[in-house]
């Protein structure tokens, strides 16, 4: 638990300290750094603050992995390995979304590269390779070590970005990744997995205390660096919970994530099938940015500024709902495959049933928060 708080007020102070150098920079890299970013879509962000939230949580982490490193306690010198060769992995995509944090110039593809070299990296200095999928000629074709390798590195980069897709409102993305590291440390306290349980509870608290500044008035935002580190930690935590562990699934860590990764397939689908145009396009199409305009408008439905931030947080529950469908499950029938798959099957089904009501404005009544009439500002006499 002190490590825990640790990494909390350490992520807390970091990213108060982001806040008040982004408030003293010159107007005019205020003006070009906000043009950048108006080219990105994220038009329901309102402010123009830093954008590199991430940097906070990745100094609570290496704070508190340092501080176990020094501790006599039992496990606590593997809980601090594993944190450090985590972070230091972590490092090539990490660095990759900083610098198009604040640049704006690093391609998709570019980084789609580095994170494909930090799950290579975490592989090797972890042994974190997918060693089975629960699906016997699957299987087979994972006991291949080139093939073993290849899906590893796939599917951390793949969960890597879906973390960075569903980045979009205050909240948002590190709300669901708080949710999805409680269900992997439960899972790992339940297997006497110490290790992980550490990683995962010490990110908790990292992410905690940025948090405290991005929901719900959005001081800061985690930008590319901290939603890939988010990710790429979720997605090697699961592969080395199912590698160490052989009474948990290999489909635990699918359902549990199954929001992120709906995301990321469907958004695949959307753009590269539906629409004949390159995946990785950015576009207001999200399930997110649908719930942000159809639903959650309706609650506060003026243009003042302080009304958009409170739509924007109002977003954020909607998808921790939907994330703790699939991680309450997940929990509960962490051994049992087939329920395991059945249950993504559904989410997947649910996911896209309720994104084609409500592109459609069929969305169910009790869907849509109720309007709250303001009054409009008396002007002065």
């Amino acid at each position: 638990m002190p490590y825990i708080i640790a990494a909390l007020i350490v992520s807390f102070l970091v990213t108060l300290l982001i806040i008040r150098v982004r408030l003293r920079l010159p107007r005019s890299w205020n003006r070009d750094a906000g043009s950048r970013r108006a080219n990105r879509v994220r038009e329901v962000h309102q402010h123009g603050v830093g954008r590199i939230g991430g940097l906070g949580i990745a100094a609570g982490l290496f704070a508190s992995f340092l501080a176990r490193y020094f501790d006599a306690a039992a496990h606590a010198l593997d809980s601090a390995t594993l944190g450090l060769i985590l972070l230091g992995s972590a490092l090539p995509v990490f660095v990759a979304g900083l610098v198009e944090d604040v640049t704006q110039k690093v391609s998709k593809e570019l980084r789609l590269v580095f994170a494909l070299v930090s799950a290579a990296l975490a592989g090797w200095l972890l042994n974190a390779w997918v060693v089975r999928l629960d699906v016997p000629w699957l299987d087979v074709a994972v006991a291949v070590p080139a093939v073993s390798i290849v899906i590893t590195c796939l599917l951390v980069a793949g969960l890597t970005n879906a973390f960075n897709l569903i980045d979009g409102f205050n909240g948002l993305a590190g709300g669901v990744s708080a949710l999805i590291l409680l269900g992997i440390s439960y899972v790992a306290f339940k297997v006497g997995d110490i290790p992980v349980m550490s990683a995962a509870l010490t990110l908790v608290g990292a992410i905690t205390g940025f948090m405290l500044l991005n929901f719900p008035r959005g001081l800061v935002y985690l930008g590319d660096c901290g939603a890939y580190l988010l990710g790429f930690f979720i997605g090697v935590l699961s592969i080395l919970l199912v590698g160490r562990n052989h009474e948990v699934s290999a489909w635990f860590p699918v359902l549990l994530c199954s929001y992120p990764v709906c995301e990321l397939l469907f958004s695949i689908y959307r753009r590269g099938i539906v629409r004949g145009s390159h995946p990785g396009l950015p576009d207001l199409a999200h399930l997110h940015h649908l719930i942000y305009k159809r639903l959650v408008r309706w609650l506060v439905g003026t243009d003042l500024p302080l009304h958009r931030t409170q739509r924007n947080s109002l977003t954020a529950p909607y998808l921790w709902i939907l994330t703790s469908i699939g991680v309450v499950p997940a929990l509960v029938f962490w051994q049992a495959t087939h329920v395991l798959q059945i249950g993504s099957l559904l989410f997947a089904v649910g996911y896209i049933y309720a994104y084609a009501r409500i592109v459609k404005f069929r969305a169910p009544r009790w869907w849509v928060l109720r309007k709250t009439h303001h009054r409009p500002p008396s002007s002065p006499e």
